[in-house]
């Protein structure tokens, strides 16, 4: 009797947790799901086609201890085809990341030192290194560093600025650009003299500095930017839809998005093949999430001393208005915590706490949002905190 006494006391014991683990279940699943239609209803509210600088689309990405979700809206191509959180997306200035992270492998395996002058590798016609950086008259362009050129404080001047290139490359729109053209309008515009200080005493952000790392990759390794970003990042972490766009043909079965300057489709209307080693990469926010929770959890490297230099950097202060910026990737504090990774011109944005297991990517796929972009990456942050 009392040994059947106690196994009717378990059997209540057990069904009352298991009540209790199913309540809290459908308590932490209704969570959930609320979460999603606030996350949702965030991406949806992004979409105003009414303007002069239309959002057609916009896509998100959260992923944090209690939830990872996915989601869009709008239209991919601005007319019928539905956005999905699976769709491509042109990740402009996202790319100088990788473009650095191929650097550090390679100054790993020795190829490279951080301290090593551009000379070693650039004194070619097309670079010029003699007339590439001109500061009060003096010629700094041989005493400029691979460091430099990672944290942008090598003095040089962005062509990408000059009011005279967008003009250019709507004027040209289906021009096919290469290293050497790109740097041939450096010299046209004579961004040359243009420099904003001698090679490491202040911060300057440049496409040119990301140009000429690409340049160095491929003068060291012998083989194409988009071959070595394929090898050493896409393969490695199975980013199937990732690809350097106009380099290589597409990959991965997912459809591109298209994404604007103002109304004029840079999809269908400009080959913009200038971006290359300073952006002209297509990938998707779930392979961006994979690639900077990877890097910045030191999966890409051999050494933790190479994430450590990449990441400190960022602690000299230097940056734009909102981040600091290490070698190659941006840190920001967003609601007090840290986040690192990198943004880019058609208003998208990948960026990782690792403290606190948070990771955000996002994208308007509008270069012109009018300061949406900064209050959808804060706001999709709030919500998951």
């Amino acid at each position: 009797m009392k040994q059947q006494k106690c196994r009717v006391h378990l059997l209540i014991i057990l069904v009352v947790a298991l009540i209790t683990t199913m309540c809290s279940s459908s308590e932490k699943q209704k969570k959930v799901n609320e979460l999603s239609q606030k996350l949702q209803a965030l991406v949806d509210s992004m979409i105003d086609v009414e303007t002069e600088d239309p959002i057609h689309n916009a896509v998100l990405l959260v992923e944090c201890p209690k939830i990872k979700w996915k989601g869009a809206a709008g239209m991919a191509d601005g007319k019928k085809e539905a956005m999905t959180a699976d769709h491509k997306i042109k990740i402009a200035s996202i790319g100088k990341t990788f473009t650095a992270t191929v650097v550090l492998q390679l100054i790993e395996e020795g190829y490279l030192n951080l301290d090593d002058t551009i000379d070693k590798f650039l004194d070619n016609p097309i670079v010029k290194l003699d007339s590439l950086h001109i500061y009060e008259g003096i010629a700094y362009g041989r005493q400029i560093t691979i460091k430099q050129l990672l944290s942008h404080t090598s003095g040089i001047a962005d062509y990408m600025e000059d009011p005279r290139f967008i003009p250019d490359v709507i004027e040209h729109p289906q021009t096919s650009w290469s290293p050497s053209k790109i740097l041939g309008k450096y010299y046209e515009y004579q961004t040359n003299e243009k420099t904003l200080f001698p090679p490491g005493e202040d911060f300057n952000y440049s496409d040119v500095n990301y140009v000429l790392l690409a340049m160095i990759i491929e003068h060291v390794t012998g083989a194409t930017l988009q071959s070595q970003l394929k090898t050493r990042i896409f393969d490695r972490l199975g980013m199937k839809n990732s690809y350097l766009e106009y380099y290589e043909k597409p990959r991965g079965n997912k459809p591109l998005s298209h994404a604007y300057l103002s109304t004029i489709d840079l999809v269908t209307d400009i080959n913009t093949s200038m971006d290359w080693g300073g952006g002209g990469i297509v990938s998707t926010c779930e392979e961006l999430n994979t690639f900077f929770r990877a890097l910045v959890d030191g999966k890409l490297f051999k050494k933790e001393s190479t994430l450590r230099q990449m990441l400190a950097a960022a602690d000299e202060g230097r940056g734009g208005i909102d981040y600091d910026y290490g070698l190659g990737i941006m840190k920001r504090s967003l609601h007090s915590l840290t986040f690192y990774g990198h943004g880019g011109a058609y208003d998208c944005d990948v960026f990782y706490c690792p403290e606190k297991n948070i990771s955000v990517c996002m994208s308007l796929n509008q270069m012109n949002t009018h300061g949406k972009r900064d209050k959808f990456l804060l706001q999709a942050i709030k919500l998951i905190l």
